[in-house]
């Protein structure tokens, strides 16, 4: 990874920019202490720039300074061997989280199926929305419902979120669908 003549330590603090970000963000998929990880990318620069006379130009600098890190950063958390596989409990954990544009697209899916929820919840009667809000919301009691609003016997509110849970099964399989579809 020789740097071209005449442009040595420009060169290099561009690879530096240029990569830095990336491999953070890979390294951190492996531990989530922060500052391990940047010392550890430090002393891997670190140890690039010294070496730079030694070192070819590599056809996929991007791969290279992974696979490099990688090895690195498994010896600093104590593995050398990196092939062999390791039982869980000694493995570096791996985190991996949706790319932005799936996280987009869920985020979207979700909005539109709260929509279709709401219009659903918004079809109830208010008695209904309140015996719903009560039980599965506040966690209340058939008999706690009947005594908030005044029902003349547990029975009713029974009756008023079964009415209510029925008339929600089928509009809410819509909504099963918008979540489910992507």
């Amino acid at each position: 990874m020789g740097p071209p003549p005449g442009r040595g330590q420009e060169a290099f603090g561009e690879i530096y920019r240029r990569y830095f970000p990336p491999l953070f963000r890979y390294c951190s998929r492996f531990t989530q202490d922060a500052g391990l990880v940047k010392d550890t990318l430090q002393d891997f620069f670190t140890d690039l720039y010294l070496r730079r006379e030694a070192l070819q130009t590599p056809d996929k600098p991007k791969s290279y300074l992974l696979v490099s890190v990688r090895r690195k950063l498994v010896r600093v958390l104590g593995k050398t061997v990196l092939s062999r596989e390791l039982p869980d409990d000694e493995a570096p954990s791996f985190h991996l989280e949706l790319s932005p544009e799936s996280y987009l697209i869920s985020r979207q899916s979700a909005a539109l199926a709260e929509r279709h929820i709401q219009q659903t919840l918004d079809r109830l009667t208010l008695r209904q929305k309140e015996a719903v809000y009560l039980r599965f919301y506040e966690s209340l009691s058939y008999d706690e419902i009947a005594e908030i609003m005044q029902l003349k016997a547990v029975k009713y509110a029974r009756t008023l979120i079964y009415r209510a849970l029925t008339e929600l099964k089928p509009l809410l399989a819509g909504a099963e669908t918008l979540l489910y579809s992507r």
